[in-house]
């Protein structure tokens, strides 16, 4: 097995939760790995520094999750990256299972659970819940505007392929992923164009990845959960007008790339796209 290096993006977040966050790596990491946590800005806290494998950066100032995440990649020594938020738990073996099931164009998320905020998983219909598939909104259907909704989260295909255990997603969530670190860098990280922004992960990864020849997986032999966090319960508040235009910037250039439209065919049908999607994408790019 290779060492793993998890990177961690932190700004305002509560304490308890990055406490959380790295207990559950500590505890059920196996294999050889590190930790490695990136402070957007104040405030800074004292974790884990007495063990040898964990790090920090401390930015004095506010630098957006994609650079912080750069930075983190870019410091890293293990073959693997495993993102996660500063709010999540992770299954047992985690670091090892990952990496059975990969190949050095893949971008990988495991079965994706949700936290609630007393710090349990989120039951349905008696079980815990879970999705292993998530979908690219539609950018022509959204009301806010022409961008890729966050989210995606897809029921019935999770329900339909409950047997593949590895298997092809069209997109993740960006709470997680998993991918080699030289393929991170061959994708270009994150884009310098946006650095402050936040949103859009899993586009500028996921979908870069596809339509650079590579797949978006999920392996469901292993798992993670997130702590979804609305705005009033950030521990910051975020630039409305700076998502916007990260929102603009990822629709706009993913959806004049060429390669869009034979990565749609072969996704379709998708959730939020419309029976006339070609006639859109193809106008869209001709510029009618």
């Amino acid at each position: 097995m290779s060492k793993v290096s998890f990177i961690i993006a932190a700004r305002g977040e509560k304490p308890q939760n990055l406490q959380r966050t790295l207990d559950s790596i500590y505890q059920n990491a196996t294999g050889e790995f590190e930790v490695i946590v990136g402070f957007d800005g104040e405030p800074y806290f004292n974790y884990l520094a007495t063990k040898d494998n964990y790090k920090e950066i401390r930015f004095p100032s506010v630098v957006g999750i994609k650079t912080n995440l750069n930075a983190l990649a870019a410091v890293a020594t293990g073959k693997y990256l495993f993102k996660l938020d500063a709010h999540c738990s992770v299954g047992e073996r985690i670091d090892e299972i990952m990496q059975e099931d990969i190949s050095d164009d893949w971008i990988v998320m495991p079965r994706f659970k949700i936290i609630k905020d007393d710090w349990s998983i989120q039951m349905r219909d008696g079980k815990e819940e879970f999705y292993d598939y998530f979908y690219l909104c539609c950018p022509f259907t959204d009301p806010k505007g022409f961008r890729f909704k966050a989210g995606g989260h897809w029921r019935e295909r999770t329900d339909e392929r409950l047997d593949t255990l590895i298997d092809e997603t069209p997109q993740i969530h960006g709470s997680g992923w998993f991918i080699n670190k030289d393929r991170y860098f061959e994708l270009g990280g994150f884009p310098n164009i946006d650095p402050y922004g936040h949103a859009q992960e899993p586009i500028w990864l996921a979908l870069k990845n596809q339509l650079m020849g590579g797949k978006c997986m999920v392996n469901k032999k292993t798992w993670y959960a997130h702590l979804h966090q609305q705005g009033n319960k950030r521990g910051y508040s975020m630039d409305k007008a700076q998502e916007d235009k990260s929102y603009l910037l990822a629709s706009t250039t993913f959806m004049k790339d060429p390669r869009i439209i034979p990565w749609l065919e072969k996704n379709m049908p998708m959730p939020t796209w419309p029976d006339n999607w070609l006639e859109l994408v193809r106008r869209y790019q001709s510029g009618n």
